[in-house]
């Protein structure tokens, strides 16, 4: 594995589930790192304290990732904390809510995408000035993506099209920088999102059906970012790895 020492990762959404699972593999890979909340300070602070413990650096702030004057003001303390980003990962997102067709409105709408889509597409633009080249975007897409999500779930499954298409695009447009921009797709991943949105019963069904026999966890999926964020992967770029224990196949 190539070490990411010196390097420095701002992870979205990095307080609980995949988002802290990939700070902690970042952190022990010698990244140091800058992971965000918007509403639970404690687990943030939960992962901080484990990444101190295990010799690693890292802090959090406070971002809501849909707010440009928010995602602007995260950015300048970034700038003067760190000075560049070598890493990105785009993890904050939400379903929201499951919800029929007929049940989906203009507000909703704009809620999902802007958590979603809006939020990387803000956090990627306040973040890029920072980034030189040998850098690396790394987004959070979902196997949703490719097979329309689970029940009620297409504006969230729609958004996360959004993501990996943004993907492939920015892979072209900053290539001329030096700078990769690849995703990551979930399957079922046995995190709170999960608990959130699913039935209590989901992991152990997924576990039957999935031809890996288990549920994912975080750390299947942090081991992925830490692969795309090694130097050692510099031809890999536009990319989207499926992390689903094959149940895209079924």
């Amino acid at each position: 594995m190539t070490t990411l020492t010196g390097k420095t990762a701002v992870i979205t959404g990095g307080s609980r589930g995949i988002g802290a699972a990939s700070a902690i593999a970042l952190a022990r890979q010698g990244a140091q790192v800058a992971l965000t909340y918007v509403s639970q300070p404690d687990a943030a602070a939960s992962v901080v304290q484990a990444i101190a413990a295990d010799g690693g650096q890292a802090e959090y702030s406070k971002l809501d990732a849909t707010d440009p004057n928010d995602v602007n003001r995260f950015a300048s303390c970034i700038a003067d904390k760190f000075s560049r980003v070598d890493i990105l990962f785009n993890n904050a997102g939400d379903m929201v809510e499951r919800k029929p067709l007929d049940q989906i409105t203009v507000d909703f709408y704009r809620q999902v995408m802007d958590v979603n889509v809006l939020s990387t597409i803000m956090v990627t633009q306040a973040m890029l000035p920072m980034m030189d080249r040998g850098s690396v975007v790394i987004n959070m897409s979902s196997l949703a993506a490719r097979n329309g999500g689970g029940p009620n779930a297409a504006l969230y499954a729609a958004s996360k099209g959004a993501t990996a298409s943004l993907t492939r695009a920015w892979a072209l447009e900053f290539a001329p920088r030096g700078i990769r921009v690849n995703a990551v797709a979930p399957g079922f991943v046995d995190t709170d999102f999960q608990k959130r949105h699913s039935t209590p019963d989901l992991p152990a069904k997924v576990a039957a059906s999935c031809p890996a026999g288990k549920a994912g966890a975080p750390e299947d999926v942090a081991r992925a970012v830490v692969y795309l964020a090694g130097e050692g992967q510099g031809f890999i770029n536009g990319a989207m790895i499926d992390i689903n224990g094959g149940m895209f196949m079924t």
